[in-house]
């Protein structure tokens, strides 16, 4: 992409992360298939070890998050979550071996946002209903009821803020890395490329980009797969704590009304 020049770029080209797309859903699969192979090999009595040891520990390391921040009753979701974290840390890790990072594509990780934008709406709409739109809408208190007659812009700019940033960080991270990348061998081929075989093959840039790769690929890809499965709970679990927090604001307000009915009860009784 970066060797294209911008006058021959043709959006209907086959870019070269379809590749890598293809080739991490092919590492994803045969691993489920090892991974399902052996625990049906797999005793009852017996520790898991390798491969299902692994895998194990990564489902509740998941599982864990889960619990954490969004609570047991998302458990049924681990899967999505797994697969999620599974394909960012490979897109992102699939540079060391010279493919290009799905992850550097603004179209895959804008798709991505975009889930967890919607999820984020479809969690509001479970815990707080209809009042959850409430939140877009300006009123006023008119004779002790709020009337909402104005729509509230600021609120929705800061509903649509979320997809824009979690999709552009992720994107922002690891295209600077390949950009990087794509510049120290564009350096090192300019420097030598008047030597023979050095100049050729591009040496000097093979054997000097690793350090590149740990830190761009390897530390900042994990850092972001992180952040971005963190960042996906966090955004779930604030629209879940507010409907939770209206729900107990009703109660709360009830409960004056409860308390007075019980003592006009006891001192009927007595």
């Amino acid at each position: 992409m970066l060797s294209t020049p911008l006058q021959e770029y043709n959006p209907y080209s086959v870019r070269p992360q379809i590749l890598s797309i293809f080739v991490i859903f092919l590492i994803l699969a045969i691993i489920s298939i090892i991974y399902y192979i052996k625990v049906k090999k797999l005793k009852h009595n017996q520790a898991p070890k390798g491969i299902v040891l692994l895998v194990q520990i990564y489902v509740e390391y998941v599982k864990s998050l889960i619990i954490e921040i969004l609570g047991p009753e998302f458990l049924k979701i681990t899967p999505y979550f797994l697969y999620l974290m599974s394909y960012i840390f490979l897109s992102n890790m699939i540079g060391i071996i010279g493919l290009e990072n799905p992850t550097s594509s603004l179209t895959v990780t804008l798709s991505m946002g975009i889930i967890t934008w919607i999820g984020t709406f479809v969690i509001a709409f479970k815990y707080q209903r209809l009042s959850y739109f409430k939140v877009f809408l300006i009123g006023a208190k008119i004779k002790n009821k709020k009337i909402y007659f104005l729509i509230n812009p600021l609120e929705i700019i800061s509903a649509i803020t979320p997809v824009i940033s979690i999709s552009f960080r992720l994107w922002g991270n690891i295209f600077a890395g390949s950009l990087i990348t794509t510049l120290w061998f564009y350096l090192w081929y300019y420097v030598t490329k008047s030597i023979p075989i050095i100049g050729l093959f591009n040496l000097l840039a093979a054997f000097t980009i690793a350090p590149i790769h740990m830190y761009f690929d390897l530390l900042c890809g994990t850092i972001q797969t992180l952040v971005f499965v963190l960042l996906t709970m966090v955004y779930w679990t604030l629209q879940k704590g507010e409907g939770e927090a209206t729900q107990t604001k009703k109660v709360v307000e009830q409960t004056p009304n409860l308390t007075a009915t019980k003592i006009t009860l006891l001192n009927n009784n007595q």
